[in-house]
């Protein structure tokens, strides 16, 4: 995983446990905030900041140099270790409030769906929203570890209540049409597209779904014209790949 997938887990720096006074007298980074210069290092080398990280814990870093050194893990794509590392720090004493303890939580989550394990995923997302019971991006995110597992009826269930928290994220409403696809519900897998596309007409993983039900009607121009729109307005990422895939399919069908 490089830094553009570490962007999406977490916002570098969004999140800094709370300094404790050794952490704070232990600056190996020449910087008035040893925490945001380490993680500015991630950036760049991310293996160097891993082993600033370690030397600052050494010092007395505290909890923002265990996280910091989580962080480089991810970027050094290595998100198993990362999570565990995270799980771990969320438990400890110093890592901060209730809420700080739940955004950890949900990084650890985020850390293992890179990993590629859901289930842990989910225990950690569960810690969670037992923590911050009403975040929609904890129940968005607790969502996709089940589905992960093809536990579709709770996935929709979570997403059902992130949409009573926040019910204006399209890629909300297109998770839960998957979902709602994977068990047959095709009623309901119109609705939730078509919501999508009310709040962005343009949302690729939403025109993804609406070409796919069009093709399914037996309108293989609109389903085209949906796709190619994905094409256009979004040429890199999954819906791109997904839709290129979808087009190569009918071309061969329908030379």
């Amino acid at each position: 995983m490089r830094m553009g997938s570490l962007a999406c887990l977490v916002a570098l720096g969004a999140f800094a446990p709370a300094a404790s006074a050794s952490a704070a007298q232990a600056n190996l980074f020449g910087a008035g905030d040893p925490y945001q210069a380490c993680v500015a290092v991630i950036d760049t080398n991310p293996a160097d900041a891993f082993e600033r990280a370690l030397a600052w814990r050494t010092q007395g870093g505290g909890a923002q140099a265990d996280h910091c050194a989580a962080l480089a893990l991810i970027a050094l794509d290595e998100p198993g270790e990362a999570a565990s590392r995270l799980d771990t720090l969320a438990r400890r004493s110093d890592a901060g409030t209730l809420m700080e303890r739940a955004a950890l939580l949900a990084e650890a989550g985020n850390a293992w769906l890179l990993a590629a394990q859901p289930a842990n995923a989910e225990v950690a997302l569960s810690a969670a929203l037992k923590l911050s019971p009403r975040d929609p991006e904890l129940w968005t995110d607790r969502a996709r570890a089940r589905a992960a597992q093809m536990n579709w009826a709770d996935a929709e269930k979570d997403l059902t209540n992130a949409l009573t928290f926040d019910a204006t994220k399209p890629q909300t409403f297109v998770l839960r049409a998957v979902a709602r696809s994977a068990q047959g519900n095709k009623v309901g897998h119109r609705f939730d597209v078509e919501a999508a596309l009310i709040l962005d007409s343009t949302y690729p993983e939403a025109l993804v779904e609406r070409g796919t039900l069009k093709l399914e009607m037996g309108d293989v121009p609109g389903a085209r014209a949906d796709w190619i729109q994905v094409l256009v307005r979004a040429p890199e990422g999954p819906a791109a790949d997904v839709v290129r895939s979808r087009i190569e399919a009918l071309e061969v069908r329908d030379p």
